[in-house]
């Protein structure tokens, strides 16, 4: 007998998995999911076993015996075993990549002392996942019923991840939450899929093999016949689209407030604070108020602002004249959490001005009067506070990116300040009639998907097509843009070859790379509906076209953004 293993090592990434011969003395007790011991080169490194087979094939040439077995139980499901080939094959990753992800931490120790035994009891279960460690809390709350649950995260030490993972294999666990990580958690019974706030970046993994936890587990679903359910006050428009009957978006009232900036500098106020703003800001601090200033900005990099066409974007330095119209009447402001700090600072001095900047956030009670200035950590919280008022200082800031997400992101955006005001939230603009604001003014999700899903389709975007992004990465600009250049080239014939229905776009340079370089080429295929069967059968045609990149360019299925 043989095994196919694959093998957690280094590797050729053209190599799935590797054959070994099964000895005799193991042949009774191997089994597909086990970890076993594989000699490979100079070392024996652990290796799981996908598949067996009875006769040697002819194209396996000498080939070597494995050592031992690690895990007496297996540790992956079949269930799971087949999504580990979807995987590889779906997201064009080694399955080695693909099988990491999947995996608990794998020290030989752990398994070796492996006691439990896999017995599933007659019980249903069911995975709730959220966008961050801090939320599970929230979401347990809200499972009165979850008597006997697991919690499994990325934040876990080794030796705790396989403990709660052997529990929820052996069937022990009628509740599993999580953040991403735990889409993989080994459910035997698994009955439904509960997926919170899937509008959220976190869901995305930015490693190889780059998968979206949406994605993962509508294969899941597939895969188990388990339901599958999102609760999203703001879901992706893909996602609406796509699960319409499985979402359940959940109603925020907070009061919303638009404030046209372009009124104010008419009447002379070039300041980022309205005078709206200032005189709410002056009344909180007189009466105590929580306010939060929020500003999705750290840097210094600044904000375009062209009195002639109303061009509005961001850039690392002032241009000269309008990157739209040439014109020289252009205003530049290089705001950031600290400048936006002491302006306030001069207009409540007697106040407490707290940065909230960073994921670690501290909580603090002061006799003064306090105010937050916070960027997008502040929704990550572990015990989100409730403001009296929260100000969007700079609405146009995601609106202005040029991105087929930007609207989408910024409706999420203002609904989770929605989520943290118990009083009243305020959008500075320089756009009060875009669709994204009156809609979310007026709490009206369903017009805003309505509208939007309109621009998509006049310009083929998702999900009325399928984009992969291609990252060429190099740090000297001329050879990683003549690189992505050729690339671009090459793509292009090789479609015409095969006859694909894609576009190619680009190269471009991303502008948000923080270290090396980085060009990016767009694949743009079109598509009938955005079912996983359809994205699935656009992947495979362009197949051929995809096996010739470079295993140096990174392949990113389904970006949720084009940077």
């Amino acid at each position: 007998m043989y095994a196919n293993v694959v093998v957690l090592t280094y590797q050729s990434p053209d190599i799935d998995s590797y054959t070994y011969e099964i000895p005799k003395i193991l042949q009774s007790r191997i089994k597909v999911g086990q970890l076993v011991s594989v000699p490979f080169g100079k070392r024996n490194p652990i290796g799981l076993v996908i598949s067996t087979v009875n006769q040697k094939s002819t194209t396996i040439g000498n080939i070597k015996p494995i050592i031992s077995i690690i895990s007496t139980n297996p540790i992956l499901l079949p269930y799971q075993i087949k999504l580990l080939g979807w995987m590889s094959n779906y997201y064009f990753a080694p399955m080695v990549n693909c099988l990491k992800a999947l995996l608990p931490p794998t020290p030989k120790r752990l398994y070796e002392a492996q006691q439990t035994v896999y017995r599933p009891q007659s019980i249903t279960q069911t995975l709730v996942i959220v966008p961050n460690i801090n939320s599970i809390p929230q979401a347990l709350a809200k499972f009165k019923q979850a008597k006997n649950y697991a919690i499994y995260h990325s934040e876990l030490k080794n030796s705790e991840k396989f403990e709660v993972w052997q529990k929820i294999i052996s069937g022990n666990a009628d509740y599993v939450f999580g953040s991403r990580l735990s889409i993989f958690a080994p459910c035997p019974k698994l009955s439904k899929i509960i997926i919170y706030d899937e509008h959220e970046g976190a869901y995305k993994d930015e490693r190889s093999p780059y998968f979206d936890t949406l994605t993962v587990a509508e294969k899941i679903s597939e895969l188990t016949k388990c339901k599958l359910q999102i609760i999203d006050s703001s879901p992706k428009i893909t996602t609406y689209f796509n699960h319409r009957q499985n979402i359940q978006i959940p109603k925020i009232s907070t009061k919303v407030q638009i404030v046209s900036m372009l009124t104010e500098k008419a009447a002379g106020n070039s300041s980022p604070i309205s005078d709206i703003l200032e005189t709410y800001i002056k009344r909180g601090s007189e009466k105590n108020k929580k306010i939060l200033l929020f500003l999705n900005k750290k840097s210094d990099s600044g904000h375009v602002y062209c009195r002639n066409c109303k061009y509005s974007e961001f850039a690392n330095t002032r241009p000269e004249t309008c990157p739209e119209c040439h014109s020289t009447e252009i205003f530049f402001n290089s705001l950031n959490v600290k400048s936006l700090a002491i302006l306030v600072q001069k207009i409540v001095p007697e106040a407490k001005i707290n940065l909230l900047s960073e994921n670690r956030l501290q909580s603090t009670v002061y006799s003064l009067p306090s105010i937050d200035i916070a960027t997008a950590a502040v929704f990550y919280k572990l015990s989100p506070k409730k403001y009296d008022l929260a100000a969007h200082i700079r609405t146009d800031s995601a609106l202005n990116i040029n991105d087929f997400t930007s609207q989408e992101k910024l409706f999420a955006q203002i609904t989770n300040l929605k989520k943290l005001a118990k009083g009243l939230v305020l959008l500075q603009t320089y756009n009060p009639e875009h669709l994204v604001l009156q809609t979310v003014t007026k709490n009206n999700y369903l017009d805003f998907y309505n509208k939007h899903l309109e621009e998509r389709k006049m310009l083929s975007y998702p999900p009325f097509s399928l984009l992969i992004k291609l990252s060429i990465k190099g740090k000297i600009e001329d050879l990683t843009e003549a690189k992505a250049q050729k690339l671009y080239e090459k793509l292009s014939l090789q479609s015409a070859v095969y006859g694909l229905q894609s576009t190619s776009l680009g190269p471009y340079k991303s502008h948000f790379t923080k270290r090396n370089l980085k060009y990016n080429i767009i694949l743009k295929v079109k598509i009938n509906d955005y079912s996983l069967a359809t994205r699935e059968n656009a992947i495979k045609n362009l197949k051929p076209v995809l096996e010739k990149v470079p295993r140096d360019v990174q392949i990113t299925q389904e970006p949720s953004n084009l940077s």
